[in-house]
């Protein structure tokens, strides 16, 4: 492992993380599928699009993979040599490489699985219990709410910031505001998609509900 960290090791550490973020699985599971997210549901590509539009089961997958995306940028960037708060640089570019991908023509989706995967790897015990809940709270109202996993990701950082400030966390205070300034910044990126793009979510409900029904319908 080389541990000598200079300032070319944070760019290539960032490079291989906004590299793995900008790996569309979301958009390739859709269009294997017979789907272009970016044309149905919220016009994003994430999890809970392809959950909704595709199938439950390709939600899942996409899922899983969008995860490990952040989890392996994280874990290629402790094998650089980087190291607490400074885990926060691949973190941060693994979430903009899911916005913008170059292979979408720099479009993407909220990041939040991203981030999670990225937190794992990070600060993996605490992640994982904030994971499991938020988790459970996205998957049991995917129907109910707008963006459930924005939601849950919500749900999962209260979870996160209670037990990351008891004492004998064993967590870089840094690195929890670090977490908290990204997600953060995903909140302020899906309002503002939310907002920039009304039509697509004040456009008749029952009229996407059958469409997404007739879809799932003749995949099976």
């Amino acid at each position: 492992m080389n541990t000598e960290v200079t300032p070319f090791t944070y760019l290539l550490a960032a490079a291989i993380a906004f590299g793995f973020g900008a790996v569309p699985v979301a958009y390739t599971v859709g269009r294997l599928n017979g789907v272009n997210v970016f044309k149905v549901g919220s016009r994003q590509a994430g999890a809970t699009n392809v959950w909704r539009e595709v199938s439950r089961k390709h939600g899942v997958i996409v899922t899983l993979i969008d995860w490990a995306k952040g989890l392996t940028a994280i874990l290629m960037a402790r094998h650089l040599g980087l190291m607490g708060p400074e885990l926060l640089i691949p973190a941060t570019a693994a979430v903009a490489g899911h916005w913008n991908s170059p292979f979408t023509k720099f479009k993407g989706g909220d990041g939040v699985v991203t981030l999670m995967g990225a937190s794992m790897g990070i600060v993996p015990v605490v992640v994982f219990v904030s994971l499991l809940i938020g988790t459970a709270l996205s998957v049991s109202m995917n129907r109910k709410l707008a963006h459930p996993s924005l939601w849950g990701g919500i749900l999962g950082y209260i979870v996160f910031i209670s037990v990351s400030f008891q004492p004998n966390s064993g967590v870089d205070t840094n690195v929890v505001y670090g977490l908290s300034g990204i997600g953060i910044a995903i909140m302020f990126h899906s309002v503002y998609f939310h907002k920039r793009h009304r039509e697509y979510f004040r456009s008749d409900d029952h009229t996407v509900d059958s469409e997404s029904t007739f879809r799932q319908d003749q995949l099976g």
